[in-house]
């Protein structure tokens, strides 16, 4: 069994040789997520194996968001404001091959409900949101209760009562 160190992205961990399976993740990894913590867009956590701190085994990104009552499951919907309502995003989730099928995809979401939880007590959000990027990923977060929002298959909400502390 593999232990894992999450923290925040740091330039010591190797970013290069991060391959997913989805070249759109590992491009950003290695390209992108610098620029996007530089403008303040996300929060990027990383997952590495406790005796090796430099390869990543994967990662996670967190940015607030908002979305429309009216996208809303109908359940949801009802006890909210007509306007957008705050939540948060999980806007990619990665596990390098080298560490997939051992549970670190788990690991991650829960550390990203976890964080999520912990910052709700001092910002409001009704949820967290997620955009799948095909099926079987749609199912990865069904698994934990994620819910497709009416008409959008792919993007998938967590309701607050599902995490809060």
């Amino acid at each position: 069994m593999t232990f894992y160190n999450i923290r925040l992205f740091d330039k010591t961990v190797d970013t290069a040789s991060f391959s997913c399976g989805q070249p759109q993740l590992d491009e950003y990894i290695c390209r992108y997520v610098s620029q996007d913590i530089k403008r303040n867009v996300a929060r990027v956590f990383i997952a590495t194996p406790v005796n090796d701190t430099v390869q990543l085994a994967g990662f996670y990104t967190l940015s607030a968001g908002s979305v429309s009552c009216t996208d809303l499951p109908l359940s949801l919907a009802k006890t909210l404001p007509h306007y957008p309502v705050p939540v948060a995003l999980i806007g990619r989730l990665a596990v390098n091959s080298h560490f997939q099928g051992k549970g670190l995809g788990s690991i991650l979401l829960a550390d990203a409900c976890q964080r999520v939880a912990n910052a709700s007590t001092t910002l409001a959000v009704v949820g967290i949101v997620v955009d799948a990027k095909d099926k079987a990923t749609v199912g990865f977060y069904q698994h934990f209760g994620f819910i497709s929002l009416p008409g959008q298959p792919d993007r998938l909400l967590l309701p607050a009562k599902a995490f809060r502390v």
